[in-house]
């Protein structure tokens, strides 16, 4: 009985140091194959990435152009206010002006002409 209880550990033992291989194999592969998938995502992510990355320049672009147009225009508008704010301070005469041209009055025997506003052939 001896001898046979001999036979089954070693048996065991060899089965168990099997299995240890195995298991350091399959620990080896799968180390190898999470290597593999993060090298190929980490080359994949760029070249999927480029056109969207394409695309957002060329909105950010637009959106500059577009944005440095409002700041001409609201350029353009500071300066003419700030000039008809000045105009205002220093003569009191384009204050008269410009008061009776919002309001439309006009003073005793003076004639003022209006004209109809000019509509281009093209929008009518």
């Amino acid at each position: 009985m001896g001898q046979k209880n001999t036979d089954q550990l070693r048996k065991l033992y060899v089965r168990h140091q099997r299995l240890r291989t195995r298991n350091a194999q399959m620990n080896t592969v799968n180390r190898l194959a999470f290597c593999l998938l993060i090298i190929v995502v980490c080359a994949i992510l760029p070249v999927t990435a480029l056109p969207s990355l394409s695309e957002s320049d060329k909105l950010e672009e637009s959106f500059n152009t577009e944005w440095q147009q409002k700041l001409k225009v609201a350029a353009n508008a500071k300066d003419s206010a700030d000039r008809e704010y000045r105009a205002i301070q220093q003569d009191p005469r384009y204050l008269e002006i410009k008061a009776r041209d919002r309001l439309k009055w006009s003073k005793p025997g003076e004639r003022v002409l209006v004209f109809p506003a000019y509509i281009p052939e093209e929008e009518k």
